[in-house]
């Protein structure tokens, strides 16, 4: 095993229930010399790579944009997004890096109400990864 990665709890839906557990991992990625170190969320039902939070957006400001596009969101809604290129390492929660994970495309919302809270990883990412879910613990392999 490459490393291992505990979920975090996702609370209570409106009426009470309790959410299933989230599968994070954790990355380091870097651009135009800022590092940005932290869990991600996967979310399969994202195409791209990283999907960025307002702290990972505030990052990558005054460094390139590389080109735009466009999401689909539940609700035949659309997000404008700006595309950055990083590069990503896959690494433990004390900043070991794990393994080489090469450009990625960060695609960054131009309304700062589509920002996640959470930085989301994509299939682009977790396609290249074996992985291991059990509802505890995300096992990289």
């Amino acid at each position: 095993m490459k490393a291992s990665y505990l979920y975090v709890e996702n609370g209570l839906d409106l009426s009470g229930r309790k959410l299933p557990s989230i599968p994070v991992i954790w990355l380091e990625l870097r651009a135009g010399g800022k590092k940005f170190l932290g869990p991600c969320l996967m979310d399969t039902g994202f195409d791209g790579s990283v999907y960025a939070n307002e702290d990972l957006a505030l990052l990558l400001e005054n460094c390139e944009i590389i080109g735009k596009t466009t999401l689909y969101a539940v609700g035949e809604r659309t997000v404008e997004c700006e595309l950055f290129k990083v590069n990503g390492s896959l690494i433990t929660k004390k900043g070991e890096k794990v393994m080489g994970l090469g450009d990625l495309l960060v695609y960054v919302p131009v309304s700062p109400e589509d920002l996640s809270y959470e930085v989301i990883v994509g299939r682009e990412i977790i396609n290249k990864l074996t992985v291991k879910l059990n509802g505890r613990v995300v096992e990289i392999l």
